[in-house]
């Protein structure tokens, strides 16, 4: 049977602010920290926390979650890291991973109620900071990528909640599949099909998706 209930490590939000990584400035809120006292999640997120990129926020990644999980897996490559978010994610968590979540599933999360809606794109702001320019390449590749959320129930969260599964998508497609649909550079129609089939979905993933399978009928 599985695990319901999860384990949150940090809850974080962030600025927009100008940073230099190596020879790139940009603006950027990659730098979260994690909440100490309660915070509202809207439709939109995180009050008060803030996207400096397009592709970013908005109803249908209204927020980012990464597994704590695969902090010592990332640890090879870019040493012992400190601090909450190191991925730039609003959640970070214990135990929730692309293979074990589907898009469309519903968490309670304090009073909000959240939905998968796809797997994350992982940015080059990433890469610039951590001084590794094929960063977005080796996570693509590793599939530890992190997932997003549309928020269907607003309300208050706190540093000590924990993410329960409350409404698993009866689809039963994972994270973890459409990141390899979505990265693949031929998928099958039917792959694409089974994904397309997810009421949840998020729009700008199921347009992608599209596209790619109009290239398949051609």
């Amino acid at each position: 049977m599985q695990q319901t209930t999860y384990k949150v490590k940090s809850i974080n939000l962030g600025k927009i602010e100008t940073l230099t990584f190596g020879d790139k400035t940009f603006e950027t809120a990659i730098r979260k920290q994690a909440i100490t006292e309660p915070a509202f999640i809207t439709k939109l997120g995180l009050v008060e926390d803030e996207q400096a990129f397009e592709h970013h926020g908005g109803t249908e990644k209204a927020l980012c979650l990464y597994p704590y999980d695969y902090y010592a897996f990332w640890s090879d490559l870019l040493g012992h890291l400190e601090g909450p978010a190191l991925f730039g994610e609003n959640l970070s968590t214990l135990g929730l991973t692309e293979k074990n979540t589907h898009i469309g599933d519903a968490f309670k999360l304090g009073e909000a109620v959240i939905q998968v809606t796809e797997p994350r794109q992982p940015c080059y702001k990433l890469a610039a900071k951590y001084g590794v320019p094929d960063m977005v390449v080796r996570m693509r590749d590793s599939g530890y990528t992190g997932f997003l959320f549309r928020v269907l129930q607003e309300g208050w969260v706190s540093p000590e909640d924990h993410l329960e599964l409350i409404e698993q998508h009866p689809h039963h497609v994972t994270v973890s599949f459409a990141n390899d649909v979505k990265f693949s550079k031929k998928p099958s129609k039917e792959a694409i099909e089974t994904i397309l089939a997810v009421d949840a979905l998020s729009v700008t993933l199921r347009e992608s998706l599209m596209k790619k399978l109009n290239k398949v009928d051609e």
